[in-house]
């Protein structure tokens, strides 16, 4: 070996000792960087006519585990799908309250029962006909409230759809111009692993609201392909396509396409959860969403519609009011007229109090002593009405099935289970997001410890670094005093 190769062996290392020497100090700087992947330096041996000719750097690479990150990436996908079914069973369950709760169903439907009861024992008080007048329409004020905010619920889901979206796509088109600028930059050989953890950023946004499979092309390039087979991005994005309603209400569903809501797809071909599409998604944020919007707050609805309906049938049977004909309505009323079960969906929504009861509508209050259609007060003492009213709410009676009861229910029991019922699917759904949050937090751990940056590592790293730079330099100190040696001959 010649005094210019041992030069030149010992400035490529220092070469090699600074670049690691940046890349380790890189990687401690981003330690804590969400995001951010463990840089490595990849050496190797220069060979010039056979011989060697010290070291290079054959380029920087990204810590990478995909296996671990694939399954990381369903993990998130269960998560948000789990979140958004456990965020629409709490508020639901919210909206109709516990039984201790002033302003819950429940204690609606008992404040109007003990304000009958106060009225069977003394019918000629003006005020306690009022008070039963104000807590009937109190209750069904109630079943309005709850049943429009359960179609607030669909509304924002089916907007935060759109949301999501329209950040899928501007992510994919982020990402095609990424696989551009990393395709190039490998081509030219330049450090493109800022580049790639960008991309990869934008991967799992994608990949929350629409799982997602990464398929690696020519180039360091990536294809995008949701579990069922269909491509988001294939070279180029696809168009992922959602219209969002203005306003859901209760007559509007999807209906596999059929109904008046969107469904979802990609360039025209239809993913949409429960759609008429052979490849539909089935995880993430999404499919979440479509699940609250179409399944869990419709079944949830169907249930109070059917205890709404309950409630009205109890007093408009003509043996409980004897001034009512057949086909009149009684003390509630499906938005004036009487109930019909072939109208059961948005029921609830539309129960009111009978305008002939209620002042403020001209009706009488005397009428909840003698009877809904009464034409003229009746003995000022009667009170035969009121305890076969008191008798409606209390008796047990089989409920539609939509209320999904084991068995017969009085009035009260009917909203109790209502309450149980959202309750349970709380509870159930709260446990599956629990389960789903601890294996994402577990699989994103297992993910760093693969791909992050352990700075204890990073700094034992450095003295080698440091220990290499120094023999480099050593080297480059000898050859100097060689060539001074043969100077001074």
């Amino acid at each position: 070996m010649t005094i210019s190769q041992a030069l030149n062996n010992a400035a490529s290392g220092l070469t090699a000792a600074s670049r690691r020497a940046g890349v380790a100090s890189n990687n401690i700087a981003n330690a804590l960087t969400e995001g951010y992947s463990r840089r490595d330096v990849n050496l190797s041996e220069r060979v010039t006519d056979g011989a060697g000719a010290g070291v290079s750097v054959s380029g920087i690479s990204r810590a990478t585990n995909s296996a671990v990150t694939y399954e990381r990436r369903i993990a998130d996908a269960s998560f948000a799908f789990d979140s958004a079914n456990a965020d629409a069973m709490t508020r639901i369950s919210n909206f109709l309250g516990g039984p201790d709760d002033p302003t819950s169903l429940f204690q609606k439907y008992a404040n109007l029962e003990s304000a009958m009861r106060a009225l069977a024992e003394t019918p000629n008080s003006t005020p306690l006909q009022q008070k039963v007048v104000a807590t009937a329409n109190d209750l069904a004020s109630t079943f309005n409230r709850i049943a429009s905010s359960y179609q607030q619920i669909r509304t924002e889901a089916d907007k935060e759809i759109g949301l999501r979206v329209d950040e899928v796509n501007d992510a994919l088109q982020k990402i095609e111009a990424l696989n551009g600028s990393i395709g190039r930059g490998a081509a030219a050989g330049a450090d493109v692993t800022a580049l790639e953890d960008q991309r990869q950023q934008l991967i799992n946004k994608v990949n929350e609201a629409i799982p997602v499979r990464e398929l690696v092309r020519e180039g360091g390039r990536i294809d995008l392909m949701t579990p069922e087979g269909v491509f988001l991005l294939s070279g180029t994005a696809r168009t992922v396509e959602f219209s969002p309603a203005a306003l859901v209400t209760a007559g509007q569903e999807y209906l596999g396409g059929a109904g008046s809501l969107s469904g979802i797809s990609v360039d025209g071909k239809d993913i949409t959860p429960g759609g008429p599409g052979s490849l539909p998604i089935t995880n993430g944020a999404i499919a979440g969403l479509f699940n609250v919007r179409d399944n869990t707050v419709p079944e949830m609805s169907q249930a109070l519609d059917a205890l709404a309906f309950d409630l009205i049938g109890r007093f408009e049977d003509p043996a409980v009011d004897p001034t009512l004909n057949p086909g009149d309505p009684g003390l509630f009323t499906d938005n004036g007229a009487a109930s019909d079960v072939l109208n059961l969906n948005g029921f609830a929504g539309r129960i009111e109090l009978n305008a002939a009861v209620d002042p403020a509508q001209g009706g009488e209050v005397w009428r909840v002593r003698d009877g809904v259609q009464a034409v003229a007060p009746g003995p000022a003492g009667a009170d035969a009405f009121v305890r076969a009213l008191i008798s409606a709410m209390t008796d047990s009676r089989p409920s539609h099935a939509s209320l999904q009861s084991p068995g017969d229910l009085n009035a009260s029991e009917g909203a109790a289970h209502l309450a149980a019922l959202a309750g349970g699917a709380r509870a159930n759904a709260t446990e599956q997001l629990t389960a789903s949050s601890a294996l994402a937090q577990s699989l994103y751990e297992a993910e760093k410890f693969e791909t992050g940056v352990d700075t204890d590592r990073e700094l034992q790293n450095l003295i080698i670094i440091e220990q290499s730079f120094a023999a480099n330099t050593r080297v480059i100190q000898t050859v100097d005093e060689m060539i001074r040696r043969l100077m001074e001959i």
